[in-house]
């Protein structure tokens, strides 16, 4: 194992490959890594950079359908969740923390993805609503013919309200 990076042609050589194993769909980004290593004989960090910028490549002018992207997403969580049973099997606890780990980074990086593909979604439903909406007296909504707010809860309130006897 050499400490050198490589000429910028090997290391093009060695993202490529990254790219050919991570297409076939058979490997992990870890197994990934270490078939690099197999075969180019380089460190882990150097091995783990080529397939950061092999992954980046691959989705670098890509575009998800929302479907498209659940069951990437979905694949991911399922594939952690089989190796957290590996490392459960194996009694590995610092193992089974560091997938739990992923496993909220993930779930964060999921809701943030969804609000960013909502957003426009919510701003055009938003704006048609704005279109639809009437005005009495410069309070929207909230006024009724006789221009006066009652809340639902006012009669009831009312009620209660006058003395019995």
């Amino acid at each position: 194992m050499t400490n050198t990076k490589g000429t910028n042609a090997e290391v093009e050589e060695r993202i490529q490959y990254a790219v050919e194993l991570l297409l076939t769909n058979k490997y992990s980004n870890r197994q990934v890594v270490l078939e690099l290593q197999q075969k180019y004989k380089k460190s882990l960090q150097t091995h783990r950079g080529d397939v950061r910028e092999a992954n980046a490549k691959l989705h670098k002018d890509s575009r998800f359908t929302t479907e498209e992207l659940q069951y990437y997403i979905k694949d991911q969580l399922d594939g952690l969740t089989e190796a957290y049973q590996i490392a459960k099997e194996s009694k590995n606890v610092s193992w089974m923390i560091g997938i739990e780990k992923v496993k909220n980074q993930a779930i964060n990086n999921i809701i943030k993805i969804n609000v960013q593909l909502e957003e426009p979604i919510a701003w055009q439903n938003a704006q048609d609503n704005e279109a639809k909406r009437q005005s009495f007296g410069g309070i929207d909504r909230l006024e009724k013919e006789d221009h006066l707010y009652v809340h639902p809860w006012y009669e009831e309130c009312k009620k209660q309200d006058e003395l019995p006897f």
